[in-house]
C-alpha cells in the first residue's frame, strides 16, 4: 500500500528552505506576508530589532504576479516573485543552469515550470511590466502557498516589477528565533510589526490549516482500516491455524510464547508493506508531472509509517484471545 504524502508542503517549500527563526511583517497584514507592505521607517525598526537580539535581518519582497512565458507557447502561469539578497540566506540552491550574474535582466525560477515549457535560458514577462527577464538557473522545492516561486534580485523587482504590485519589502527574515525576547516582543507592536516564528507564519498560509486537517483525517483513517484489515486477516489465519497451534499447546509451548510469535509476525507484515508502500511512493514522484504539487517528507513518512506498524500490531493482538483459549484436545480433534 503506497504512503502518498500530501500535498501541503508545497504551501511551505521555500520558507523551510531559508531555515530561519522567526519573521516580522506589519500588523496590518493579519499574518500574511503576502500581503505584508513595510514603510521605510517600519524597515529601520525590525532592522534595529533584530541587531538589539544579536541576530541578522534579510529583507524579503514577495508579491503575487502573473509571468508570460515569452516562449513559442507564451503560456500565462500564476507565481510569486520574491525579491532578495542573491548572497543572503535566503539565496536558493540552484540544481541546473547558473547564478544570476546579471541582477537586472536575470532570474532564477522554480523547476516546476519546466511543465510549461521554461526552461534555463528562456525569458520571462511580468504582467504589468514591459522588462523581460531571462532564466539563468532552476530551483528546486521553492514553491509558496502551491505556486512556483521567481526569485530576483529585490532592487531590480522594486525598479522593474509590476508597478501595480507595490513590490515593497513584504518581511524580515530573522535567523533565530527572538520571539521570547521580552524587549524586541514589546517594540515590535509599537512600530506597527509582527514578530512571529517560522512555523507561526506558515501556519497562518491561506488554506494551509485546512488541507493539513483534511490530510491528516484521511492518513488518520488509511492507517486505521488498513491496520483493521490486517487484524482480521491475522484473526481468520489464526483460526485455521488451530490444529497446530493445538499441537504446540499440548507439547508444552507456552502462551505467551505463541502471543509473542504472532506479534512479531504482525510486525514483519507491516514493515514489509509499509517498505513496498515507501518503495512505491518513489516511483511516484519519479513519474508525477512537475506541475503536481509533491514532494517528499521523510520525517512525515517515517511518521505514518511507524503509526502504521504499531496499529498493526495492536490489531493482530486481537488474535490473543483466541491463542489464550485454545484447547489443545480440541484443537488437534
Amino acid at each position: 500500500m503506497p504512503l502518498l504524502p500530501p500535498a501541503w508542503p508545497a504551501h511551505r517549500a521555500i520558507v523551510d528552505g531559508w531555515s530561519s527563526g522567526s519573521v516580522i511583517v506589519t500588523e496590518a497584514s493579519n499574518e500574511n506576508i503576502a500581503a505584508s507592505r513595510m514603510t521605510s521607517d517600519q524597515v529601520t525598526s525590525a532592522t534595529s530589532i533584530a541587531d538589539a537580539a544579536g541576530t541578522r535581518a534579510s529583507p524579503l519582497i514577495s508579491t503575487p504576479a502573473v509571468a508570460q512565458l515569452t516562449s513559442e507557447n507564451e503560456s500565462k502561469v500564476d507565481v510569486f516573485a520574491f525579491g532578495i539578497d542573491l548572497d543572503g540566506r535566503l539565496s536558493p540552491t540552484i540544481v541546473s543552469g547558473s547564478k544570476i550574474t546579471d541582477p537586472t535582466s536575470e532570474l532564477l525560477a522554480d523547476e516546476s515550470l519546466k511543465a510549461d515549457g521554461l526552461g534555463v535560458g528562456d525569458t520571462i514577462r511580468l504582467l504589468g511590466s514591459d522588462h523581460e527577464w531571462t532564466v539563468s538557473g532552476l530551483t528546486r522545492n521553492t514553491t509558496f502557498q502551491a505556486t512556483p516561486v521567481l526569485t530576483m534580485d529585490a532592487s531590480a523587482l522594486q525598479d522593474k516589477g509590476p508597478a501595480a504590485a507595490s513590490p515593497t519589502i513584504s518581511a524580515m527574515v530573522l535567523d533565530d528565533d527572538i520571539t521570547a525576547d521580552s524587549a524586541a516582543a514589546e517594540t515590535a507592536p509599537a512600530t506597527g510589526l509582527a514578530l512571529l516564528t517560522t512555523e507561526e507564519l506558515i501556519q497562518t498560509l491561506p488554506g494551509y490549516s485546512a488541507q493539513v486537517l483534511t490530510f491528516t483525517l484521511m492518513i488518520g483513517s488509511l492507517i486505521l482500516v488498513a491496520s483493521l484489515v490486517l487484524g482480521i486477516f491475522l484473526y481468520v489465519l489464526t483460526l485455521q491455524k488451530r490444529p497446530v497451534l493445538g499441537i504446540l499447546r499440548a507439547r508444552g509451548v507456552p502462551t505467551g510464547y505463541l502471543i509473542r510469535s504472532g506479534g512479531v509476525q504482525t510486525a514483519v507484515l507491516a514493515a514489509v508493506g509499509v517498505l513496498v508502500g515507501l518503495v512505491l511512493t518513489l516511483v511516484t514522484s519519479v513519474i508525477l508531472p512537475d506541475a503536481v504539487p509533491f514532494r517528499l517528507s521523510s520525517g512525515l513518512n517515517a511518521a505514518i509509517s511507524l503509526a502504521f506498524i504499531l496499529v498493526s500490531v495492536l490489531g493482530g493482538l486481537a488474535s490473543v484471545r483466541v491463542i489464550a483459549r485454545i484447547d489443545p484436545v480440541e484443537a488437534i480433534s
